[in-house]
């Protein structure tokens, strides 16, 4: 077995949660892990594997590969002087000359997807070697679990239930999805729209995402999901639900769409970006892109690259669908649902990471 140096956060947040699964997969694996984390680990309470790890760090191997799970514009800290391998989660398709330059600083990289290693070639970054190393699930957290939603008195089985999580956010299509539900659907339909999407970054604005979602035309099948504090309590919600829906205009992966997979539930998604790896016609509803336009917010994104553009009719169509697969007690997607989940899990990330050591 390999001696690794990981550099990450374990928190709540995207990165912390690839850090979690990617720390715990390596153990399960039976590497040396010296762990040194990005701020202080938090959010399971199962830590203690995190902690071995960190005390393994005090006597790590100074030759051993390190992998540096982080930001692309922050990919200059490696222990020891061994292989520094940078894995950057990113979402837009051009780098700024900071990003550029701690691209080109490591050894080599890991990315998540085809669409991330076909935007580095575009972008001229060539380190020695681009790996793709697809992230994964946790099967032993997210899956099929009826028995999870008995009692839940907030759940009507027979409601079209859409949900949505990821932060506060222009990228995520935030504001087409609320325009998209209001023209979907009215009150006197069946159907609810569940958003988990607490942004610890944006203070106030979270209220005012609230309260814009809330005061819609069908605010009144819209509920806000507070925070969860673990990974159960997620697969728990993904239990009740039956589809995700993430209008993205740019993703780095998308943790939730395979997370539902794993408790049988499909998304809509626009079909672009990091997850295409795993999201196709045969196991997610498509919005299909009409075009690029500059990635611009003025909160994370000033216009240094692109994302993807669709119409609003596209995704109403599909949510349209969707319900009407609910309320026809229909089970498309299944199968290309469970083939996937079985090809991307944390395990199998691994194995990538291994392969390239």
């Amino acid at each position: 077995m390999h001696p690794v140096n990981l550099v990450a956060p374990i928190n709540q947040l995207g990165y912390g949660v690839v850090g979690y699964n990617v720390l715990k997969a390596l153990l399960a694996a039976k590497h040396e892990v010296s762990y040194f984390p990005i701020g202080n680990p938090s959010w399971e309470s199962d830590l203690a594997f995190a902690k071995a790890a960190m005390e393994q760090a005090k006597s790590f191997k100074a030759e051993a590969p390190s992998i540096r799970i982080w930001h692309q514009n922050d990919l200059a800290m490696f222990p020891g002087r061994g292989k520094r391998i940078g894995w950057p989660i990113f979402e837009l398709n051009k780098f700024t000359d900071v990003e550029r330059n701690h691209l080109m600083s490591v050894d080599e990289l890991f990315v998540c997807s085809q669409w991330a290693e076909a935007v580095l070639e575009a972008e001229g970054i060539t380190p020695d070697v681009v790996t793709v190393v697809p992230l994964g699930v946790d099967t032993s957290v997210f899956f099929k679990n009826p028995a999870a939603v008995k009692h839940r008195a907030w759940w009507t089985k027979d409601k079209t239930i859409f949900i949505n999580v990821g932060k506060w956010e222009v990228r995520k299509g935030h504001n087409e999805l609320l325009e998209a539900f209001n023209a979907a659907f009215t009150p006197e339909d069946n159907v609810e729209l569940w958003m988990l999407n607490d942004n610890p970054f944006i203070g106030k604005q979270n209220e005012e995402w609230k309260a814009k979602y809330l005061s819609s035309a069908m605010g009144g099948s819209i509920r806000i999901i507070p925070r969860v504090n673990s990974q159960k309590e997620l697969a728990d919600i993904f239990n009740a639900v039956d589809f995700g829906v993430f209008p993205a205009h740019a993703e780095g992966w998308n943790l939730e769409p395979l997370e539902l997979m794993a408790c049988g539930v499909p998304s809509i998604v626009t079909d672009y970006s990091g997850h295409t790896e795993y999201c196709n016609a045969s196991n997610s509803f498509l919005v299909e892109p009409n075009g690029m336009e500059k990635a611009q917010d003025g909160v994370w994104f000033n216009g240094q690259g692109e994302w993807c553009t669709f119409e609003i009719d596209a995704l109403v169509e599909k949510m349209r669908e969707a319900h009407k697969y609910k309320q026809n007690g229909q089970t498309r997607l299944a199968n290309g649902i469970d083939d996937t989940v079985a090809k991307y899990t944390w395990a199998n990330t691994v194995k990538t990471i291994e392969e390239a050591l």
